[in-house]
């Protein structure tokens, strides 16, 4: 998850009959916006309950909370107050893994009023950069009038339409109008960007399908032992005891999307590519299979399965314990992968969730991804 505070102009003032009317948006201290700074980064999925300024991006969702203000001043006494209006605005959407087409709940509430100032009609203009098209640019039609308490709410809808094989990473923002009932409107009062960029593809599906994510958040696989068993305990065992701890956050794995330089990497692993031969062990485990890890479908697969710790994960008491193959040498940590003695359907399970995981997370060719073992 990417957490950063709100970008854009914060403020912009407008000359009205009687002074000006200024509007200004702050960030999460109650400053003027400032441009964005990246945090950590988790996974999906985000919540929005969080400090007025202040964007939340997961791979697959945004959402946002702007606090502003509205101050009208008296055109004979420069720098007098005559009203002012307190509003907050919301925005949040999911992006879709299976479209070049998402929309985004867009919010304005108004707080207290002060003065002259009883009620403030707000309009809402969403726009994208290159690459993309706003097919709805407003959450709701003209502009809409609101008094302390009341709310405005609609949708705005963004269209990306990549080529085929290619993606496309565009930006979003919106001009956000606060104005005086019944005054002409001149410009946007305060411009909003959002800081993180949205990427669509059409890279699947022999280059049919699109999907959108946030490609700086990263992807993740996520294994649960209750549906992989020896497979992703095989992978976890792999990243906490072997030196490279691939798949981690600290070291993730690179997607390696050609078919057959990954099926060479598996016959170097655990076929007649190893200088070594895997030795099936029926009598410990049920239907037997060599499972590689760094997986053969990742840039860092492939190694010489002789170079591999060769270990034979067994379920006990509730337990996952490992234990060294006889046939193989001695297990130190310092092997750059692992060949897990796993019953075929889990290997091929895993292997399957695998693919299809790249899909749904749109996982483009190269691009790093980590490995989550739950339970």
């Amino acid at each position: 998850m990417i957490i950063s505070p709100v970008e854009g102009e914060s403020k912009k003032c407008l000359p009205t009959g009687t002074g000006e009317v200024c509007t200004e948006l702050q960030d999460s201290t109650g400053a003027a916006a400032r441009g964005a700074t990246e945090s950590a980064v988790q996974a999906d999925e985000p919540s929005c309950s969080l400090e007025p300024g202040m964007w939340r991006h997961t791979r697959k969702t945004y959402c946002a909370t702007h606090k502003g203000t509205y101050t009208e001043y008296d055109s004979r006494t420069p720098g007098k107050v005559l009203g002012t209006a307190s509003f907050t605005t919301y925005q949040a959407a999911t992006l879709s893994q299976t479209s070049g087409t998402w929309e985004e709940t867009q919010k304005v509430t108004m707080g207290t009023t002060a003065g002259v100032v009883t009620s403030v009609d707000f309009s809402w203009t969403s726009m994208c950069s290159l690459g993309c098209t706003p097919t709805k640019p407003s959450p709701w039609t003209g502009s809409q009038n609101l008094r302390a308490g009341q709310t405005a709410t609609g949708t705005s809808k963004f269209t990306v339409t990549p080529s085929a094989g290619a993606y496309a990473s565009v930006s979003t923002s919106y001009a956000l109008m606060a104005l005086k009932p019944g005054s002409v409107p001149l410009n946007p009062e305060a411009n909003i960007g959002n800081p993180r960029k949205v990427r669509c593809d059409k890279m699947f599906a022999n280059n049919t399908s699109t999907g959108c994510v946030h490609a700086d958040a990263r992807p993740q696989l996520v294994l649960p032992l209750s549906q992989y068993g020896a497979a992703a305990a095989t992978y976890a065992w792999a990243q906490q005891k072997l030196v490279d701890r691939w798949g981690s956050a600290s070291n993730p794995l690179r997607r390696l999307a050609d078919s057959a330089a990954a099926e060479g990497n598996r016959t170097r692993v655990c076929g007649e590519g190893a200088t070594r031969p895997f030795t099936h062990r029926p009598d410990l485990v049920v239907n037997d299979s060599c499972d590689e890890y760094p997986f053969a479908a990742t840039h860092e697969g492939g190694r010489n399965g002789a170079l591999c710790a060769d270990v034979i994960p067994l379920l006990e008491n509730g337990v996952w314990q490992f234990y060294g193959d006889p046939a193989a040498p001695d297990v130190t940590g310092n092997e750059p992968c692992i060949r897990g003695h796993v019953p075929l359907e889990q290997n091929t399970a895993a292997g399957g969730k695998l693919g299809s995981n790249s899909q749904t997370e749109r996982i483009i060719p190269d691009e790093k991804f980590e490995v989550v073992i739950t339970n």
